[in-house]
């Protein structure tokens, strides 16, 4: 039967590693210093405070110079283009309605030849199936009665009675459209009176204003109120910038340009031109063509050292992204991957080995905590 002496060995075999190297108990007194706290101090603190001083250095050549001051000066010929640009818009808005309304009359010569009604109906179906800038197509009798329609619910009553030559209304706001009318009197193979009617829907006019792009363009009437435009809009509403409402004013009547100075930025061009032209027979409304262009879409020195800037913040933020975002997958991960083995092997922990990625430094001190782990685990079996 085993003594005393005998049973010694036995517990002593089943002590931790930590009670047979002092030097162990040792490594463990500094756990209330918080070592964590050593690396957040020397490898985290600069790599957070690294990421955000590049950041913060392209964002300032973002908002700096990015920006165009308020002041530049844009040379007349830019002025100029600006407002030959919208006088062409103008013109063109005026002989698509122009072109419109002899598409309408057209139509009325085919009608008068017509004595079946169904075949009245068919003509006008098809002119409103060719012609998509119409949301509705009708003939109304001399009592504004329809008799043949095509497209959406017709609206007789907006139509000026007995109308002696072809014509337009100015803008209607027809369910929350703004609408224009356009008509043209003829004469039934019957004998009787009609008018050839087509609702002109403003909206369709969008695709004429893209010649003026990066610009903004809204057409207005009289009042100044917005019928069409290439922004989201409001039938009828006001223009968007006060700064605006002077040059539609003046739209109406004659062309012109000018430059409104921001309080920050460079601030923008605007040019307006009238719709009706010098010819008051034209029969299209008194509208007006009204254009704005930031100073800062031109191609001046000062846009060229403010697309420069913006290039430069760019750059610099995708540099600082990729560089610290390299440093954190090659260094810093690893990094807490071997603190956590190494604090669990001095936790006594050794069940587990040490996982051993890579062959540089931070492996070789993983290869150096797993000999350890290894000694250890078999002095313990001892």
């Amino acid at each position: 039967m085993p003594g005393p002496a005998d049973a010694a060995p036995t517990r002593e075999s089943r002590e931790s590693p930590r009670r047979q190297l002092p030097e162990l108990s040792r490594v463990r007194r500094p756990r209330s210093r918080r070592p964590s706290g050593r690396l957040a101090t020397s490898v985290w603190l600069p790599w957070v405070f690294g990421v955000l001083a590049l950041l913060s250095i392209a964002s300032a050549s973002v908002l700096v110079g990015g920006r165009v001051a308020a002041g530049v000066a844009v040379p007349p010929t830019v002025l100029d283009l600006q407002q030959a640009a919208a006088v062409t818009v103008a013109q063109q808005v005026r002989g698509t309605l122009q072109a419109g309304l002899q598409d309408l009359e057209q139509l009325t010569g085919t009608l008068a030849t017509l004595t079946d009604p169904t075949a009245l109906d068919a003509a006008i179906k098809a002119f409103g199936k060719r012609y998509q800038r119409y949301r509705s197509v009708y003939v109304i009798d001399e009592s504004a009665k329809v008799i043949a329609a095509a497209g959406a619910v017709p609206h007789p009553a907006q139509v000026p009675p007995a109308p002696k030559q072809a014509a337009m209304t100015d803008a209607l706001d027809i369910e929350h459209l703004a609408v224009v009318l356009q008509f043209a009197p003829f004469t039934l193979a019957s004998g009787g009176k009609a008018v050839a009617v087509a609702e002109y829907d403003l909206a369709r006019l969008k695709f004429v204003f893209q010649t003026v792009s990066p610009s903004s363009a809204w057409l207005v009437n009289a009042k100044g109120q917005v019928v069409a435009s290439t922004e989201g809009f409001v039938a009828f509403g006001q223009l968007p910038r006060g700064q605006l409402k002077e040059p539609a004013a003046t739209a109406v009547d004659k062309a012109g340009v000018s430059v409104h100075r921001g309080d920050i930025d460079a601030g923008e061009i605007v040019a307006y031109a009238p719709v009706r032209g010098t010819e008051k027979s034209t029969g299209v409304p008194k509208w007006g063509l009204v254009t704005a262009r930031g100073v800062n879409t031109v191609v001046l020195p000062q846009t060229q050292a403010r697309d420069q800037a913006l290039l430069l913040g760019l750059a610099l933020t995708v540099v600082t992204v990729g560089v610290f975002a390299w440093m954190y997958v090659m260094w810093l991960r690893p990094l807490r991957h071997l603190l956590a083995d190494a604090r669990r092997v001095a936790a006594g922990d050794l069940a587990k080995p040490v996982e051993i990625r890579r062959h540089d430094e931070l492996g070789q001190i993983a290869v150096a905590v797993e000999r350890i782990r290894v000694k250890l685990g078999q002095q313990g079996e001892r």
